[in-house]
């Protein structure tokens, strides 16, 4: 099988010949080193959208101030302001930093929330045709069904700022529950109408959510388990593939059986120890045989060299024997293969512990030592 033939086998309950090997693409520099591993089974997991969107009825107005860029939004119900700087860390890849949200008193509601009604949403599915085209045999693409892949109640934060600087959305919730709850519902007005759009994505594997354990699993089966329950069955429906984003590690334990509730088909970005709290083999219990564990491989292990990397490989793929429905991955990777001439070897020697494992070890079905 080449890469495309196995992750789809994975991805509908057949058996492949081995584990994929699927790296997110931005974390995988393109190159020599990289090609090398493609003709060795590797390939590359490619996120894009195929959703467009713009508020008609809203001017944005930019100028620069300072040493920052204010981002007016003018609205027939008010106007509202962000404030970014540069330089000083990464969103979404880009060294800009908003340090000053949409939402700074409760005055700020009403425009936020006619813009989100003035979304109107546009679909261009070339793009996913193209990538699709560029990528061939070497690589799956996966559609954005949501924005930022959140769900409603963790998207509305980027309306209070810096989007992991939580204390603003979190007061926001007890000082003004009404407003909230109003800015809550638009936003889930707003992306339903985007998710309606979705079946017609051609992009059978769709990118459904995000779990990052920095609220509750009170919160999250209050607000998100319903939304997500909803739209996971009725993607289920039409045949198309939902994953959730869970880079939650050292709270994974509260929510693992609340995410069984959903019914996801790919669970990603799943670390195992010793940055996750919660074994391969536990999180395999509690999701069934049937999910996609699509697993990030901890980076920290490549420090200490080859050999370690190696067996860890190798360990992790004996314990979900048979290994029909595993992916390794790196999804969450800081090193970015080539800071500086160390981290490339860092990375480029963890990376072929990684391969040569699962070339080794990894063929389906896996039979435990």
């Amino acid at each position: 099988m080449n890469f495309i033939e196995r992750i789809n086998a994975i991805l509908h309950d057949e058996m492949p010949d081995q584990v994929p090997f699927a790296p997110y693409d931005n974390l995988m520099p393109r190159g020599s080193f990289e090609r090398e591993l493609r003709n060795r089974g590797m390939g590359l997991c490619t996120r894009i959208s195929t959703i467009g969107a713009s508020m008609p009825n809203v001017t944005i107005e930019q100028r620069a101030d300072g040493d920052t860029m204010l981002n007016i939004y003018h609205t027939p119900d008010g106007d509202v302001s962000t404030r970014t700087k540069s330089g000083l860390g990464r969103i979404n890849d880009a060294q800009v930093v908003e340090i000053e949200g949409m939402i700074k008193d409760v005055d700020d509601y009403d425009p936020v929330i006619f813009m989100l009604e003035d979304t109107v949403f546009s679909v261009d599915n070339s793009l996913y045709y193209d990538t699709v085209r560029d990528l061939g045999s070497d690589g799956i693409v996966r559609d954005y069904a949501l924005d930022f892949e959140a769900a409603p109640y963790g998207a509305v934060r980027r309306y209070f700022g810096e989007i992991n600087n939580l204390e603003r959305w979190v007061y926001a919730q007890m000082d003004h529950p009404d407003h909230f709850a109003a800015l809550l519902e638009a936003q889930t007005r707003r992306d339903e109408r985007r998710l309606a759009m979705m079946v017609y994505s051609p992009a059978e594997f769709l990118g459904l959510g995000w779990l990052e354990g920095i609220w509750s699993p009170a919160q999250f089966k209050k607000y998100e388990l319903p939304f997500y329950q909803k739209w996971v069955s009725y993607f289920q429906s039409k045949s198309k593939i939902c994953a959730l984003h869970c880079d939650a590690t050292k709270s994974m334990r509260g929510y693992k059986d609340l995410i069984a509730q959903v019914g996801f088909k790919v669970i990603e970005a799943y670390t195992p120890p010793p940055v996750g709290e919660l074994s391969l083999a536990e999180v395999r219990r509690a999701w069934g045989e049937d999910t996609v564990i699509w697993v990030n491989f901890p980076e920290t292990i490549f420090y200490s060299g080859y050999e370690v990397t190696n067996q860890y490989t190798i360990d992790l793929l004996h314990s979900d024997a048979p290994g029909d429905h595993l992916v390794i991955s790196f999804t969450e990777m800081g090193l970015w293969g080539a800071l500086n001439d160390e981290t490339e070897r860092i990375f480029k020697t963890g990376t072929l512990a990684v391969m040569d494992a699962i070339e080794e070890h990894g063929k389906v079905p896996i039979v435990s030592p």
